[in-house]
């Protein structure tokens, strides 16, 4: 697959999720909790600070995507192996690990103040997980793309 189709599907994938992301800040969440108040009216009052938590966690999740369309772009115009690419796949895994730092340490702030189910712990502790595997690879992905580009760079000089 050419560099530039793989680009544009890249970015197809970006538009997709993020239309999906929003589709979910704005209708799925407010729906759920909405219906968790109807179903458990002596639990209404956990409904806005765990409200409060997914938006702030949404934000880096939004900025993962503009750095995603960043790195598509770079792709499109066939510089996939740039040191500029590897700070910006750093700057994604390093998203991704403020996004689940604020929902573990939210999630335990929540559990200590006595507004948080004992039972959705695991869950929690799943969502912290993926964040932090998320991280990992982005990381390392970083880490070769800064490798590739000197290597890139050492070919470009020898010719």
């Amino acid at each position: 697959m050419k560099h530039d189709i793989f680009s544009k599907w890249i970015k197809v994938v970006i538009i997709g999720t993020a239309l999906i992301g929003v589709g979910a800040c704005v209708y799925l969440v407010p729906d759920l909790f909405r219906a968790f108040k109807n179903w458990y009216p002596e639990l209404s009052n956990w409904v806005m600070p765990w409200m409060i938590l997914i938006y702030i966690c949404s934000v880096p999740c939004f900025a993962a995507l503009v750095v995603g369309w960043m790195i598509a772009d770079n792709i499109g115009k066939d510089q996939s192996f740039t040191v500029k690419n590897a700070n910006l796949f750093k700057i994604f895994s390093m998203l991704a690990l403020a996004d689940s730092i604020v929902f573990g340490v939210g999630s335990i702030v929540y559990s200590l103040l006595g507004i948080n189910h004992p039972g959705l712990l695991i869950i929690q502790l799943l969502i912290v997980f993926v964040g932090l595997a998320i991280f990992v690879c982005m990381a390392a992905l970083s880490y070769l793309v800064g490798k590739a580009a000197v290597l890139q760079e050492d070919n470009d000089l020898t010719v």
